[in-house]
């Protein structure tokens, strides 16, 4: 064997030697594996008790753990390489020194039995309480509800004491105990849900009984509300029917009834007939709007559904002689409105009548309008207010003396007097203001679908069912003379401001023109549909003639009309035309519902 073999043999105590030799500061690997056991055991000691009694944190009287030397010697024993971030639980609960000194109180409230949150203290009573507790009883009743004695707040004393930690359940200990936790709250969770899914449903129910229950008070209320409308014009057609009856002795309609054209109702009438005819002679009309003017009339404005929408259709207008912005109609709807063209709106409704409103006048010179209807009822309105023509009108009479539609109404120059035609073979005069009938011509050989006064006031002209128009006497209430030449009945007529001049239209769409000194059909003209209404203007220059369209004609001689203006913004027959001061304005109205005024401006 060489030398070097031998010196590669081992040899005990060499090897022992050159193990004493290691460097200092190295520690042995069994001391290593003897130290990390002792770590690892102090560890689990440390969790066990931070887990699972947590109450030993509660305990009056002080602990002294002194495992700072052994955390010590633990951490000298590390090697280099391992280095411990984080301290065992146990040793972070110790204080400087090496030791562990804390001191917990079991504080209890000695109204819930529980350790308190904001625990205050009462030198008079002894007691310990809950903040909140105790300052709810002194509030409500001033005293301690364990001693009962009287007890104010300035008696409570603020304690200053640790938080209370407090214990974990006994259940939370263990993985099967937590899930048993967390299955108590799944159930408790779907327990509410069902709960409140089950209120939502009876809140959804009672809401819609609720909105149910809503709808139909609604719909009784609005039956009751028309019900009681109804009642309303019901009454008042009952209170007109008493304030206008008649005793028993004299009855409408009966001869002794009538008052009679009088000797000083004819001589009022035929002295204001000499003194019109004689300044007709002299008048002139300087302010009158020329013809190219009225050719370049338009539609300035345009007023649907100022009636009902119920009851479509607006049947009869009538403009004032001198408030031209002053314009009354009447409709299906058996209303009559009021309408100021200033302010374009209507300002009052008047409703008495109980079927559609046929014709409709304004008094020239009183607030007052009379309007007429199918209900055989003539009503005669005025204004509340003197001072104010739209404040609301109240029916002053109701006159009952026809027993059929009344067609139409036309009131005489004096103003004192008004005239109406009726289906039932009649016509009347009536006093204005006490609204009795003056004389009613019965029993005629025809209906009248209209009529009305001349401009004297002296003759009265009705259109016919038999096709003719009828002129009558006002003095003798006798027939003049009999005009025939129409091919269908004579719905509507106007007379000419001159005295000398009638047009009649029939619902054959023929429109005749007659000279009343003759009297002889001067002119005819034909028109596409049937004719609802013709109106000369007060000068009797321009005549408007409305069929389904508005037409407007001028007199181009004395005795030959032509066509100077046609309308056709209307959509149904026009029924109504009238002419405002100076032919200035022109009111239509239309089976359309709506009114229409024609102007320059």
């Amino acid at each position: 064997m060489s030398s070097e073999a031998a010196a590669q043999t081992f040899h005990p105590r060499r090897d022992r030697r050159e193990e004493s030799r290691q460097p200092a500061g190295q520690v042995p690997w069994h001391t290593f594996l003897l130290a990390s056991s002792v770590l690892v055991a102090v560890w689990i000691v440390g969790i066990v008790w931070y887990v699972i009694n947590p109450l030993a944190l509660s305990r009056k009287e002080s602990v002294q753990v002194s495992v700072g030397p052994a955390v010590d010697f633990l951490a000298k024993l590390s090697p280099p390489g391992l280095a411990f971030g984080v301290r065992p639980p146990c040793t972070r609960l110790c204080s400087q020194g090496g030791s562990w000194n804390h001191s917990m109180s079991t504080i209890v409230c000695a109204i819930s039995g529980t350790a308190p949150e904001q625990p205050v203290y009462s030198p008079k009573t002894g007691q310990v309480y809950e903040r909140r507790l105790i300052e709810k009883q002194v509030q409500e009743t001033g005293r301690c509800p364990v001693t009962k004695q009287e007890l104010t707040q300035e008696d409570l004393c603020e304690m200053k004491v640790n938080k209370v930690v407090k214990p974990r359940p006994a259940a939370a200990t263990s993985i099967p105990g937590m899930l048993t936790l967390l299955q108590s709250e799944w159930d408790a969770l779907m327990s509410e849900t069902y709960e409140m899914k089950t209120n939502l449903d009876t809140t959804r129910k009672q809401l819609s009984h609720a909105l149910y229950q809503h709808d139909a008070a609604c719909r009784v209320i609005a039956r009751l509300l028309r019900e009681r409308d109804a009642a309303r014009t019901q009454v008042a057609q009952l209170q007109d029917q008493l304030s206008n009856s008649t005793p028993a002795s004299a009855p409408a309609g009966s001869a002794e009834a009538e008052t009679g054209l009088t000797p000083q109702i004819l001589s009022k009438m035929e002295e204001l007939a000499k003194t019109l005819a004689k300044s007709r002679k002299q008048r002139s009309f300087p302010d009158l709007n020329p013809l190219e003017e009225v050719k370049r009339l338009e539609c300035k404005g345009s007023f649907p559904n100022i009636h009902q929408s119920s009851a479509p259709g607006v049947l009869c207008v009538d403009v004032h002689k001198v408030h031209p912005h002053r314009i009354a109609t009447g409709g299906v709807d058996s209303q009559v409105i009021l309408f100021d063209a200033q302010k374009s709106k209507p300002v009052q409704k008047m409703a008495g009548h109980s079927k559609r409103v046929t014709a409709v006048k304004l008094h020239p010179d009183k607030d007052v309008v009379a309007s007429a209807s199918q209900d055989a009822t003539v009503k005669i309105w005025t204004c509340s207010r003197t001072t104010d023509w739209s404040s609301q009108y109240n029916c002053l009479h109701t006159i009952r003396k026809h027993s059929a539609e009344v067609t139409d109404l036309s009131i005489h120059p004096l103003g004192d007097y008004f005239l109406t035609a009726s289906l039932d073979k009649s016509w009347a005069i009536h006093d204005f203001h006490s609204g009795r009938c003056i004389r009613h011509m019965q029993d005629l050989d025809s209906a009248y679908p209209c009529m009305s006064f001349h401009p004297d006031g002296l003759i009265i002209a009705g259109g016919t069912k038999d096709k003719t128009v009828v002129v009558w006497d006002v003095k003798e209430q006798a027939t003049v003379t009999s005009l025939t030449g129409h091919e269908g009945t004579v719905q509507t007529l106007s007379f000419s401001g001159n005295g000398y001049y009638l047009a009649s239209a029939s619902d054959d769409g023929v429109v005749k023109l007659w000279d009343l000194r003759k009297p002889l059909n001067i002119q005819t003209l034909k028109v596409d549909g049937p004719v609802r209404a013709v109106a000369f203007d007060a000068t009797g220059q321009y005549l408007a003639v409305g069929s389904k369209t508005v037409q407007v004609f001028n007199f181009a001689t004395k005795t030959t009309l032509t066509e100077a203006a046609a309308f056709k913004e209307h959509t149904d027959s026009v029924t109504g035309l009238c002419w405002g001061p100076n032919a200035k304005t022109l009111a239509s109205v239309s089976m359309d519902t709506s009114l229409r005024i024609y102007s320059n401006k």
